[in-house]
């Protein structure tokens, strides 16, 4: 899987565009996403840079780790991140095996991060240990109706989301923002048209 992601990276420069999600940008003028963020699944870091430049535009303290399954994505990262003066902490991580660390996070950021179900339920419970007490779980993914729009995601129907497993691992925690539906993206070469998705601002309480 890992060769399939490093191809593609390697073929296509900008793979999602380098415009950050549209939702992330909405969020971020909401919250403040400051502090230690862990950006899983985020390939060549639109979204990730976008947050450290609004952070440092607005003086705040930030600081970003990366994890992503292909080497070429994040050696792209890296030059990106370099020229624009960030110091990234970047990882080449399989997330269906990964261990995951203790209330270190004051954020953690998933945007199109699609795996088969039973990771899908470890990275999620991974996601919320990872976070300390009101911190932040940011994202957008494609449901499981996306399999019906053929505008992006996986092709397997096992790869989408159920909103009902996000809600079940974060039952006790606060729903800033919780969206199921319809919305229009237009993000590079794999992400255009009419799509189906979960977006979420989760603040855990620990």
């Amino acid at each position: 899987m890992s060769q399939h992601w490093d191809s593609l990276y390697s073929q296509t420069q900008d793979l999602y565009g380098i415009s950050p999600n549209h939702f992330i940008q909405q969020i971020a003028d909401q919250i403040p996403i400051v502090g230690k963020t862990l950006a899983i699944a985020e390939g060549e870091g639109r979204n990730i840079l976008y947050l450290a430049d609004k952070a440092r535009r607005q003086n705040d303290s930030f600081s970003a780790e990366i994890w992503d399954y292909s080497k070429v994505a994040l050696q792209h990262l890296s030059a990106k991140a370099q020229d624009a003066g960030f110091d990234f902490t970047l990882r080449n991580i399989d997330l269906s095996d990964v261990e995951w660390p203790r209330e270190r996070y004051q954020n953690v950021m998933c945007v199109y991060g699609h795996f088969n179900e039973n990771t899908q339920f470890k990275v999620l419970t991974g996601i919320r240990q990872s976070l300390t007490d009101n911190g932040w779980f940011i994202g957008e993914l494609y449901s499981k109706e996306q399999i019906h729009y053929r505008t992006g995601g996986p092709k397997d129907i096992n790869y989408l989301y159920d909103p009902m497993l996000i809600l079940s691992v974060f039952k006790n925690d606060h729903l800033h923002h919780f969206y199921v539906g319809e919305q229009e993206r237009y993000e590079g070469k794999l992400h255009n048209g009419k799509c189906h998705v979960i977006q979420f601002a989760i603040q855990v309480q620990k």
